[in-house]
């Protein structure tokens, strides 16, 4: 459902209403059924619902409706369209919870998450910075990583939510390392390898000159590289940044590209814009995708010409979908 102040119960209700969409798979909604409800009722004709508790939740039964999960009882009182509060939070939360412990018992073969507002699930008492990290707690794993997917490329990072001054402290040897092991057990989890390279940015503009606009290039990435060619992964770069994307459009061979920080991958992903790419979480035991915008507030239930596209959401279903059915279970996020 996502937060439920923002753009999220629309957007999945927008998507839901889509005969195409609902055919690629069996989907379901987790979240405040009065709220959803109210956003099934925008759509045309409108979605009908099939209510059930997370307890009993069976959402492989053939039956009228699709399948929603009661997450929480707090209703549609308790939000404040367009602002980020304790309580929005509280219900985003629960729904994200709800569908955790669905794909974690096995009920469900993925999850797939509206936005959330970090500042509404941080007030209601959950200290996580975002989806990521909360569904890593769930999950009980020690490491999570964010790989972004979509148009030519797939792209993942090696740092997240810092301060820019903060990255070059963050991103060690231990941790691009273990990035870089993350890329290759996607490769494999998801049956990427025939698209086996894994191509490494560079940190500073050129690559570092030579030394002469910061030394990370040698003293981090190069090692790391090294180090995971000798466990067996096809590793290249450090590649600079800026021509990167444009000179590597066309190759077959590129599997993922690593960045090292949040700016540096997420403007090529979201150049295509709105429903250009998706986020998934790599590390979870379970499929996990994402949009890539978040709740939009100033447009949530206005209605009209400002209802919200469902694009975002209906690339993060595909994706979400397609890796579910490639996926070599159980996901395992060792390498070698």
């Amino acid at each position: 459902m996502g937060d439920p102040a923002g753009i999220g119960p629309e957007i999945v209700a927008r998507a839901l209403a889509m005969p195409a969409l609902r055919r690629i798979a069996r989907l379901a909604v987790v979240g405040d059924p009065e709220v959803m409800i109210r956003a099934a009722r925008r759509t045309r004709p409108p979605l009908r619902f099939r209510e059930m508790s997370t307890r009993d939740a069976d959402l492989h039964a053939d039956a009228p409706g699709i399948p929603l999960v009661a997450s929480s009882g707090d209703g549609w009182g308790a939000v404040r369209p367009g602002s980020a509060t304790a309580a929005s939070g509280r219900m985003a939360a629960k729904a994200i919870e709800a569908a955790a412990a669905l794909a974690l018992e096995g009920r469900a073969d993925g999850v797939v998450t509206a936005p959330i507002s970090k500042a509404a699930l941080q007030s209601a008492g959950y200290p996580y910075p975002g989806h990521t990290e909360f569904f890593g707690a769930l999950a009980g794993v020690p490491d999570t990583r964010m790989l972004f997917v979509g148009g030519d490329f797939r792209i993942l990072l090696a740092s997240v939510h810092l301060p820019l001054r903060q990255v070059a402290d963050r991103v060690t040897v231990e941790s691009l390392g273990r990035t870089l092991d993350f890329a290759a057990a996607a490769l494999r989890n998801f049956r990427w390898g025939a698209r086996s390279v894994v191509a490494v940015l560079a940190m500073n503009p050129h690559a570092g000159e030579g030394g002469l606009f910061g030394d990370e290039e040698k003293r981090v990435i190069d090692p790391s590289i090294e180090a995971a060619r000798a466990r067996g992964i096809r590793v290249e770069g450090p590649y600079p940044a800026d021509t990167f994307f444009a000179k590597h459009k066309n190759r077959r061979d590129l599997g993922i590209v690593v960045a090292m920080y949040h700016d540096q991958g997420l403007i090529p992903a979201k150049s295509g814009g709105i429903g250009g790419a998706a986020n998934v979480t790599l590390g979870l035991p379970f499929v996990r995708s994402s949009v890539d915008h978040g709740t939009a507030f100033d447009r949530a239930w206005k209605g009209g010409a400002r209802a919200p596209d469902p694009a975002g959401l209906v690339t993060a279903i595909k994706v979400g979908v397609e890796l579910a059915k490639r996926a070599v279970r159980p996901l395992e996020w060792t390498w070698p």
